[in-house]
């Protein structure tokens, strides 16, 4: 009797881990791919000839990007 207890206790605490990690790894995919550029980007983009206002627009770009659809 106090097997079975102690069995759907840690049934239920393995179950909340599940989904705790669940949700972490959806928030986290959630933003992939979402990040401004970095400097060396940046950089990059400027020596390709772009200006600070194309590398600006670039950047509300990836803001808007939506990867769940």
């Amino acid at each position: 009797m106090i097997s079975s207890l102690i069995g759907s206790v840690i049934m239920s605490a393995v179950t909340v881990a599940m989904l705790m990690a669940v949700d972490v790894t959806d928030k986290a995919l959630l933003k992939v791919g979402k990040y401004p550029l970095t400097i060396q980007e940046r950089q990059i983009l400027i020596d390709a000839g772009f200006n600070l206002i194309d590398i600006e627009n670039l950047n509300q770009e990836i803001k808007l990007l939506k990867f769940n659809e």
